[in-house]
């Protein structure tokens, strides 16, 4: 696990100059958060490291620069990142008590896999979070411009999770990036609520074949 000290804000009652909402730091809070190889042995390692400077510049460094990112070199996998990375985010805002940089009674901060994959709710709870995410992923798959027979066709082969490893490898790749581009158009709070349902999909569409 990676640490990142990040920076909390609140926007203020008043609009910047640019018709923009202002924001004001409140603080710092230590969050966790895994890389891809620490999600599935099948996916990959980071190709480099990369650090921000305090004037929002980024350059390449080494891995145990404080607050350093993984970057990697297959950009699906960079968006993928993003995705967790945004989930981890805002778990962690939500976890905040509003407007500062303190917990709620009685939250923390995940520090662990273990933890992070923790079941909190009841499988009910569970089942309806993952119908929630399908409906999501189907109705996302028309705008990109396929026939209503695709559009069908790759939800049922995505939403039948347990199946995806027997996926030939240029469909399985496929599906990465439809899940990554699904991922991308999402709020950071549909992430964090849908991670364990996206992390299960894109472990199967990363899984060799077993009857090969």
């Amino acid at each position: 696990m990676r640490t990142y000290n990040m920076v909390v804000s609140k926007k203020e009652a008043n609009i910047k100059s640019d018709g923009t909402a202002a924001y004001v730091e409140v603080g710092n809070i230590l969050v966790y958060y895994p890389e891809l190889s620490e999600l599935s042995d099948t996916l990959p390692a980071a190709s480099k490291y990369q650090v921000q400077d305090k004037d929002g510049k980024w350059a390449d460094c080494v891995e145990d620069t404080a607050d350093a990112f993984p970057i990697y070199a297959d950009e699906r996998m960079d968006m993928l990142f993003q995705a967790v990375w945004a989930s981890v985010k805002a778990t962690a805002r939500n976890r905040l008590k509003s407007g500062t940089a303190q917990l709620k009674d009685g939250a923390r901060i995940d520090s662990t896999l273990e933890e992070m994959l923790e079941v909190t709710g009841r499988n009910g709870e569970a089942l309806a979070i993952r119908r929630e995410y399908f409906a999501s992923f189907k109705a996302f798959l028309p705008s990109l411009g396929k026939t209503a027979a695709w559009v069908q066709g790759i939800y049922d082969i995505v939403s039948n999770v347990k199946n995806l490893p027997y996926q030939s490898e240029a469909r399985k790749t496929a599906i990465v990036g439809f899940v990554g581009q699904h991922a991308s158009s999402l709020s950071t709070e549909d992430v964090a609520k849908w991670d364990r349902v996206i992390s299960s999909i894109l472990e199967a569409a990363q899984t060799a074949d077993p009857l090969a």
